[in-house]
């Protein structure tokens, strides 16, 4: 049984097709089909049902994928871990929309003066992709806010961050040291679409205090609501970081209590090969502002 016959297998059994896993492999049809039928020879197996221009996994070859991918994960990983140990590593971070923007430029800054060889590959997305691709194998750490719940992760706490109120600039409740539920029963608001957690999250918190928000308009991106809101369309929740941008037009106010919060993590798959620079970008998240 040879690594190659194997990479040629799983690809026939995740693409579906003799034609199709040869083009990914960047081999011919013919070469391809010899090696699988050469790795159902030393098995001594059918692996798949040819079925005209389909191709069914047996029993045996059901068997056989997932240990023939665990194998050539593992492969893959002892490969990039020793390419790392001469080059200096690469090390593929994800984050979700509402963090990315506003945490990563100053934590990547603080990371490459302490880390200049390290190749950085940065990755937006939502959270359920994201802990995707890291149980894949596609990123080595992820950052996103609780809750994760899978036992094959790590899951670890990096701090707790407020929510807070945009308003529109002169808007009535500005004079006010802080904003409460009660406050803008009568508000139109304008939220996060609801793929995004943070939607959810701001949703709840509300409904938890009562109010159900008159949802006037959603939008994919922090920035677009808070344009929004300057341009008096309504009021919005978002988190503190987020607030930092003083672009004339709205005012921030902290919400009454208990405040609402979101608690960030980094997040990294338990087994798989772990460079050693993700422990050190965990820790220049920790310190936002450090």
């Amino acid at each position: 049984m040879e690594l190659r016959q194997l990479r040629y297998f799983v690809a026939v059994a995740e693409t579906g097709s003799f034609t199709r896993a040869a083009a990914r492999e960047g081999v011919t049809q013919p070469t391809l089909s010899e090696q699988v039928i050469n790795l159902e020879k030393a098995l001594g197996k059918r692996l798949f049902d040819r079925l005209g221009r389909a191709v069914v996994l047996t029993d045996p070859g059901h068997d056989l994928l997932g240990r023939a991918q665990s194998i050539l994960a593992a492969v893959g990983e002892a490969e990039r871990a020793v390419r790392d140990t001469a080059e200096g590593g690469r090390l593929r971070v994800g984050a979700i929309p509402t963090v990315a923007p506003y945490l990563l430029p100053a934590a990547v800054t603080r990371f490459a003066a302490r880390f200049p060889h390290v190749q950085l590959h940065l990755v937006e997305d939502r959270t359920e992709r994201l802990l995707a691709d890291l149980l894949a194998g596609n990123l080595d750490l992820g950052v996103m806010a609780l809750p994760v719940r899978d036992d094959r992760l790590h899951v670890e706490k990096l701090f707790a961050e407020s929510l807070v109120m945009a308003l529109p600039a002169g808007h009535r409740l500005t004079k006010k040291a802080e904003v409460r539920l009660a406050d803008v029963v009568d508000e139109p608001f304008i939220l996060l679409d609801d793929v995004h957690c943070f939607g959810d999250q701001v949703l709840s918190f509300c409904r938890r205090g009562g109010l159900e928000p008159r949802v006037v308009c959603r939008g994919e991106q922090i920035a677009t609501l808070l344009a929004m809101v300057a341009a008096g369309r309504g009021v919005s929740v978002v988190p503190q970081m987020a607030a930092g941008d003083e672009t004339p037009g709205r005012v921030y106010r902290p919400l009454g209590k208990p405040t609402p919060t979101r608690t960030l993590c980094a997040v990294w798959h338990k087994q798989r090969y772990r460079p050693p620079s993700v422990r050190a970008f965990a820790d220049v998240l920790r310190a936002p502002a450090g």
